[in-house]
């Protein structure tokens, strides 16, 4: 990537792929991506619509028009119109939400902001396949299902609890698995699982890999498992033994076992950032260095420990 900025959201809209970085966004353009606007304020997250790509900065939310990459402010509601911007997505409606901390949160209808949600410590969110949204904060996890909203804290109130008030981000994979990433645990919330009740014991672990090691993207990977991209490198969960859910609630008991597998890339493709599966079911890795695309078998064979000169995918900003 030029200057090896950090990659923030890989998008596609319609048959085109986005890539958005902490300070540009780039359009894919035969095999390359390309730059088509440049911001001075960091962006910090992106979601996009039919016709935009909504931009959360440090300084307010930015629309970007996809046909002309033209710019402009959607200013929040209340003195503080640019707020900094932790969480802007797309629920299963079409609607779009936006997290900002010290307002709170905020849903697009009608041309106009309506407030959602009024905590002030918005760290993240996202939206799942089943209408729900999801709200990571310093004082637990929200979710809202229809017009309801349901707290889970640390306290469990309402027998709703997580293992830590701290929510620091929100991964969706591509199997409809939502993990939640806390200061000293990480959850999921299972897609087979009955979100609307109240999870008596959510399978947890203390942390992917080794303690302080950062969780960035999961990815579900037919026939072998379940895919991490961390601090230390791309960690494979193997479906066998029987997945994430066969593991006990967090305890302050470490695992002696060795159950993951560390996935070798080519020394060119970095150390990938962001995970996402395509239509295609081919698995885009996003780096600061760039972009590789992989089919199932190439990343069965790198799983496997096969070599590998080059990934027939790859792609050079």
């Amino acid at each position: 990537m030029p200057g090896h900025e950090k990659p923030v959201a890989l998008l596609h809209a319609g048959r085109a792929t986005y890539l958005v970085t902490e300070r540009s966004v780039f359009r894919l353009e035969g095999r390359s991506f390309v730059r088509k606007q440049q911001l001075s304020q960091p962006i910090q997250c992106a979601a996009a619509t039919d016709t935009a790509l909504w931009l959360g900065t440090r300084a307010g939310v930015q629309s970007v028009s996809t046909a002309s990459f033209k710019m402009h402010q959607l200013p929040l509601p209340g003195p503080d119109a640019a707020p900094s911007i932790t969480a802007v997505f797309r629920d299963a409606r079409g609607a779009m939400w936006v997290g900002a901390n010290g307002p709170g949160v905020f849903r697009w209808a009608g041309n106009a902001f309506t407030q959602e949600l009024h905590t002030p410590a918005i760290n993240g969110g996202v939206a799942t396949a089943d209408s729900a949204v999801w709200i990571a904060t310093s004082i637990g996890l929200s979710r809202k299902q229809g017009a309801e909203w349901t707290r889970y804290n640390e306290e469990g109130v309402a027998n709703h609890e997580i293992p830590d008030n701290i929510v620091e981000k929100l991964l969706p994979d591509n199997a409809g698995n939502l993990w939640v990433i806390m200061s000293d645990a990480i959850c999921v919330f299972e897609h087979n699982g009955q979100r609307g009740a109240a999870e008596e014991e959510l399978p947890t672990v203390k942390f992917i890999g080794r303690p302080g090691n950062e969780l960035t993207g999961v990815a579900a990977v037919p026939g072998l498992g379940r895919l991490f991209a961390t601090a230390q490198g791309l960690l494979l969960l193997p479906n066998e033994p029987a997945g994430f859910a066969s593991f006990a609630p967090a305890t302050d008991k470490v695992e002696p076992k060795r159950l993951l597998v560390l996935v070798a890339l080519p020394a060119d493709a970095g150390n990938p950032v962001l995970l996402e599966t395509d239509k295609q079911q081919r698995l885009w890795l996003v780096g600061a260095e760039g972009v590789a695309v992989l089919t199932g078998k190439e990343l069965r064979r790198l799983a496997q420990g096969v070599p590998a000169k080059a990934l027939a995918g790859n792609l050079t900003p």
